[in-house]
């Protein structure tokens, strides 16, 4: 029994990546073994960083040397397509007319071409980071991101992490115009809200849990 949940495993992925690709980037070409210690060296750092008791953080620790090992198998393959780490949690701004649209992207890759890689890491289940790209129009977090971001040419994709299966990428095709239809609709609702104009309340999904805007549109305000 215990009080951490998936996010909090999630949220321990992402430093612990962030640490390593970090520690790995000034590393002189490390072999195979040498990364598996700087990941379990970033995964020590990581949980001391967030405070997560042992005890408690248990069922995650059991399954971290096969999340390791498939994590470390994937990123073989996507550096021997010519894509190399640039930054981890990367803080963007970006005007965007009267509005300035800011957020934070996972990791940022350059690809074989010098083009950039929008990565986004997810520890869900496959079938819902598979659902995500088969509806590419309704979902905005890579588009999002890409929009931060001045490059013309990039990709975008969510590698996820699973406790028990590989390390998978999925990539979201179209990225440049899904970005620009999703600045479209940002500079209409803003001018309609701006006007005045009634909005139909139509979030529920559970991000609205955690949104810093959730009376904006989430429908449990509805009067």
């Amino acid at each position: 029994d215990t009080g951490l949940g998936k996010r909090d495993f999630g949220n321990w992925l992402h430093l612990l990546l962030r640490h390593f690709h970090e520690a790995l980037a000034a590393a002189p070409a490390p072999d195979e073994e040498t990364r598996v210690r700087l990941l379990d060296a970033a995964a020590q750092i990581a949980t001391a960083e967030l405070g997560l008791a042992q005890n408690e953080f248990l069922p995650f620790a059991a399954s971290w040397p096969q999340v390791r090992n498939a994590y470390l198998t994937w990123l073989a393959r996507h550096e021997a397509s010519g894509a190399r780490f640039a930054q981890a949690e990367a803080s963007k701004q970006m005007r965007l007319g009267a509005l300035v649209l800011t957020g934070r992207i996972d990791r940022i890759d350059r690809l074989g071409d010098g083009s950039t890689l929008v990565i986004d890491y997810k520890t869900e289940a496959r079938s819902k980071t598979s659902e995500r790209i088969r509806h590419p129009a309704e979902d905005t977090q890579l588009a999002f991101y890409a929009a931060l971001l001045e490059d013309d040419t990039l990709a975008a994709a969510y590698v996820n992490l699973g406790e028990k299966e590989a390390t998978r990428t999925y990539e979201q095709a179209d990225i440049v115009a899904l970005r620009d239809e999703l600045l479209d609709s940002i500079l209409t609702d803003m001018a309609r809200v701006a006007r005045g104009t009634p909005l139909p309340a139509l979030g529920e999904g559970k991000a609205c849990e955690y949104c810093s805007a959730r009376g904006l549109c989430r429908k449990d305000f509805w009067t």
